[in-house]
């Protein structure tokens, strides 16, 4: 009998836990402090320069993380927000902190 360890998770708790994220993330994106930067973001290049495009689109994902999980963005986002044209290489340090969360 093949046994795995008891801190692995199952598939379908993963892919619960995903689904779980994925909607939290689009109930943050309806949020009103959100959609502050997502209405700007959403504007045309005629309506709005590129740079504050830019800006937009990494304050609409800096609120959502905040709205996610205010301890895991403090934990791994406030001292070093996401800046303008980064790549958000620390999103699974983030999905990891929120998934203990959910744990607990």
């Amino acid at each position: 009998m093949n046994n795995k360890k008891s801190s692995s998770m199952s598939f379908t708790r993963r892919r619960q836990l995903d689904e779980r994220l994925r909607r939290l993330t689009r109930q943050c994106e309806q949020r009103e402090t959100c959609q502050k930067y997502l209405l700007t973001k959403t504007l045309t290049n005629e309506q709005i320069n590129p740079q504050e495009k830019e800006f937009a689109e990494i304050d609409t994902t800096n609120c959502i993380r905040r709205c996610v999980s205010s301890s895991c963005y403090r934990d791994i986002y406030q001292k070093d927000p996401l800046e303008r044209g980064e790549i958000d290489a620390r999103y699974s340090q983030f999905k990891t902190c929120w998934i203990k969360e959910q744990k607990d």
